[in-house]
This record gives C-alpha cells, sequence and structure tokens, in this order.
C-alpha cells in the first residue's frame, strides 16, 4: 500500500510541484525573518544585576544620597485608574500599583535596587535586584491606615524599615 501511494505521488506531477515549492516557501520565509530581525538601531534590553533582561520604567523625583542616610516617607493614598477599554479608566486601584522609596545604583535602566513600598492590594513590600520580593505588614493604605516607609544605607547594606507596630514596639524594625 505504502509502495503504491509513494508511486502515485511521484508520477503526478502537480502533487511533486506543489511539495517542492511548499518546500522551499518555508525556507525563504525562515531566511526572510532572520534578515528583518535585526536589532541595530533599536534601544538595548535592560540587563539586571544577575544578568536577566528587566523591565525597569517608573515615575519618580530623584535626589542624590550620597554616603549613608535614610529615606522616610508616610504614604496616606494610592489611587491609580483600571482601563475597561480603549479610552475608559474606571476609578480603582491596580493591585499591583507602587508608591514608596527605591535606592539605585544609578539611574540607568537595570542598575541595581532596594525599595520598599505600598501595592494597591498586596500591602507593603520589599523587593530588591529585580528577584526577591519579601511581604510587609498587609492590606491596603488609606488616610486611616498610614504607612510608613523607610530605607536606611549604611556603606553596600540596605535594610528596609517597615513601620512600628503594637508587636515590634515603638521602635523600627528591620526587614530582611
Amino acid at each position: 500500500m505504502l509502495h503504491a501511494e509513494w508511486t502515485k505521488f511521484r508520477t503526478v506531477r502537480g502533487w511533486l510541484t506543489g511539495m517542492l515549492v511548499a518546500a522551499l516557501m518555508v525556507v525563504l520565509f525562515a531566511l526572510l525573518a532572520g534578515v528583518s530581525s535585526n536589532q541595530q538601531g533599536s534601544p538595548p534590553v535592560p540587563i539586571g544585576p544577575g544578568g536577566e533582561p528587566v523591565t525597569d520604567s517608573f515615575y519618580f523625583v530623584h535626589q542624590p544620597l550620597t554616603g549613608n542616610g535614610s529615606i522616610t516617607v508616610s504614604v496616606s493614598a494610592l489611587r491609580s485608574g483600571i482601563p475597561t477599554g480603549p479610552s475608559d479608566l474606571q476609578p480603582a486601584t491596580v493591585p499591583w500599583a507602587k508608591a514608596g522609596l527605591i535606592i539605585k545604583q544609578s539611574t540607568r535602566q537595570g542598575s541595581p535596587y532596594a525599595a520598599i513600598m505600598v501595592t494597591g492590594s498586596h500591602g507593603v513590600r520589599m523587593q530588591d535586584n529585580y528577584v526577591n520580593d519579601t511581604a510587609g505588614l498587609p492590606g491596603p493604605v488609606s488616610a486611616a491606615s498610614v504607612r510608613w516607609l523607610r530605607l536606611d544605607r549604611s556603606g553596600d547594606a540596605i535594610t528596609a524599615m517597615p513601620p512600628p507596630t503594637a508587636r515590634a514596639g515603638p521602635r523600627w524594625a528591620p526587614c530582611t
């Protein structure tokens, strides 16, 4: 049966020509895709401290911190909009919207950083170098539930300080 089908395939000129054209089209498509994927002139993908590609874009107020020091902020509101259509924003808070503090090695995309922030639905988070994420106080931020955040830098070490709680007492406690 297989021999009969192979003989039939070879003897019908249109089938053989069609298969050859299809194979050539596949090869031609692969070559054209390879030639057109030249990324010269396009912006480079930011690379994180571990060598992995990262997404690094945000809005911030920039102030250099030379030497050792601390930055403290209180966050009493976090508002954003959730798109429901091409040009329609519903007032709500995006679950992973963030507001807080960040210390970066430089303003270059992909540079090492440490951050402590409040999120829309995931409480206080400490994140660093694009791969580490530590949960802090749960719950959303509001005027009735203000979150105090602090980053301390001593040499190359950055420590995030969540706000004092009834359990932690009146002093700030390091978050590792």
